[in-house]
């Protein structure tokens, strides 16, 4: 009798010792995986980081053939004699991109202050932006296009692009949306398609183009 009730009596003790190891394993694994989910996160592009209000400028050659994207966003509205920033990104597609350059040009009427040359930058990473601050200069009213001329080597062979970021100076006490921003952004996209068609081809005026 005394042997099987120790018998009886190691064999909970090991029972009870199983069952405290399993609920033990079952938090560690629980931890580790609540820990890893963090990790497992999709990581966001680069590109995807960039402003929302930033939108795509018109490539003079559709489709284009350089494996890049051009966005633009003007900060506040463009006012005769009034210097405004305008935030351009050229964002890499490809892995095969070695080298990227270019310049920025305005029209008359339309003066480039600052950031016209685009700096060589060397192996860029596919998807991170590389952001150019420009500044803008509006000697009259009017649409205006910004040409961003730009440059890449990839695949051993160099090709060239314009782009077309078009912009209203003055002007605005007849056009919808007096406010500046965003908001000021979309009505003035709707103002004048026609001055857009002659300057950047399909490219809509203003501070939201076509996406």
């Amino acid at each position: 009798m005394t042997w099987i009730f120790g018998r009886n009596l190691a064999l909970s003790v090991a029972a009870a010792a199983l069952l405290v190891g399993c609920g033990s394993q079952s938090s560690s694994d629980a931890a580790k995986s609540a820990a890893a989910k963090p990790a497992t996160r999709k990581a966001l592009n680069a590109a995807d980081e960039l402003s929302r209000n930033m939108v795509s400028a018109v490539a003079a050659n559709k489709p284009s053939a350089l494996p890049i994207q051009v966005k633009f966003e003007l900060r506040e509205r463009p006012n005769v004699g009034q210097p405004v920033e305008l935030d351009l990104a050229i964002v890499p597609m490809s892995a095969s991109v070695d080298r990227v350059s270019g310049k920025v040009e305005g029209e008359d009427g339309l003066e480039v202050i600052e950031g016209a040359q685009i700096a060589a930058t060397d192996r860029p990473a596919e998807g991170t932006p590389i952001r150019q601050l420009v500044k803008v200069l509006p000697h009259q009213e009017g649409i205006f296009t910004v040409h961003a001329m730009v440059t890449v080597d990839a695949g051993g062979q160099t090709s060239s692009e314009t782009y077309a970021i078009p912009l209203i100076a003055g002007g605005g006490a007849d056009l919808p949306g007096k406010a500046t921003g965003p908001t000021a952004g979309a009505a003035i996209a709707a103002a004048a398609p026609a001055r857009a068609g002659e300057t950047a081809r399909t490219a809509v005026p203003g501070t939201a183009a076509a996406r």
